[in-house]
């Protein structure tokens, strides 16, 4: 009977969200998915099975505890993971990492409005900052609003890329594995050349993304919609990263050298569909850059008041101003890669955490 009265508009539409959160200004420029799994060549199908794993595991864990603990505030879960301290720690870290996430956007945002619409350098991070900001102030209700309708259209606009590259370049793919393992062509890569690292910190990093995120949608929705939902995003999150890592190698003489790698492989089917793609990487950006900008700001004020509004502003400008003057390769390189280590530390409580969970529950049953 319960299965009758679940809301299918919900489950796709918090599918729809967590994809569009997921693919952000790296995924949809293709730029983390060169740097942590296609630089691995023939390995990066165990960078994305690493991946999946944490993905499935943490989400639903925050979206099962949170709404087990009908948590007001989606950062609270950190504290019923690693304790009062350890859990502020992680608390206010995530915060200040998710707003860094956000100024990486933003130098998204300015690198594709350079590259492919050859935009005054700031054109790009000012129309993003402008939008998001328009958005966040409305709070999570709104976000999850614009979120569920693009993130549908944003994966399927890459894999009608990806695949149609892939179909055009498929008999370079062999040969892009070569350079890869013969070093001919070097991009830029997480996980020192370890693809079980690289998947660990790629999974960990967005597991401080998440964590708040789906704790607060698992406490105000149903847990069997939030979690069907968030099973039905990796199964298109993650057969999209495939089919990206295929494109990209099949080109990487190109692609593996390039700001936004997605760019190439569009401009390689057609012009046209450059030019919408460079849109749809846009919308990537924004679609992440909301929830994170959300995120930071949540975490020093009460969201609807009017100091949270105030700082949503700040913030955003802020963070804008940033971009303008950080190299955006160096930023996806460096904070994600670190943030992802310590991610990954948070799994390890996470684990502890829900062993202790279940067993007591088995001696209270």
């Amino acid at each position: 009977m319960q299965e009758k009265n679940l809301n299918l508009k919900a489950i796709i539409g918090i599918c729809g969200a967590c994809i569009a959160f997921y693919i952000g200004a790296g995924f949809a420029t293709m730029q983390e998915i060169m740097q942590y799994q296609a630089s691995y060549g023939r390995l990066f199908p165990v960078v994305i099975l690493v991946c999946a794993v944490i993905y499935l595991y943490t989400n639903l864990s925050f979206a099962t505890n949170g709404n087990r603990l009908k948590l007001e505030r989606g950062g609270d879960i950190y504290y019923h993971y690693c304790g009062k301290y350890i859990g502020a720690f992680f608390d206010y870290f995530s915060a200040f990492f998710c707003y860094m996430c956000f100024i990486v956007m933003c130098g998204g945002a300015n690198s594709t409005a350079m590259e492919q619409w050859g935009l005054p350098k700031g054109t790009g991070a000012i129309i993003l900052t402008i939008a998001v900001i328009a958005t966040a102030v409305f709070g999570l209700d709104g976000i999850l609003n614009a979120l569920s309708k693009l993130g549908p259209v944003i994966i399927l606009l890459i894999l009608v890329v990806s695949i149609t590259s892939t179909i055009q370049n498929i008999t370079h793919f062999s040969e892009g594995l070569d350079l890869l393992a013969d070093g001919v062509v070097q991009p830029e890569q997480v996980g020192d050349g370890n693809p079980f690292l690289s998947g660990a910190s790629y999974g960990g990093f967005v597991v401080l993304w998440f964590a708040a995120f789906l704790a607060e949608i698992g406490a105000k929705n149903k847990l069997k919609e939030v979690n069907r939902g968030m099973f039905m995003s990796s199964f298109f999150i993650f057969g999209a990263a495939a089919l990206c890592c295929i494109a990209l190698i099949s080109q990487i003489a190109s692609t593996g050298v390039a700001d936004i790698p997605a760019l190439v492989l569009a401009n390689s089917i057609s012009p046209v569909l450059g030019q919408i793609f460079a849109i749809i990487v846009f919308c990537g950006i924004y679609t992440t850059a909301v929830p994170l900008l959300w995120t930071g700001v949540a975490r020093i004020a009460t969201e609807g008041s009017k100091k949270y509004k105030i700082a949503t502003v700040v913030g955003g400008i802020i963070g804008c101003l940033v971009a303008l003057f950080v190299p955006y390769k160096a930023l996806v390189n460096v904070l994600y890669g670190m943030n992802g280590y310590l991610g990954f530390i948070m799994i390890g409580f996470m684990i502890f955490r829900d062993i202790q969970t279940r067993m007591a529950k088995k001696v209270t049953a």
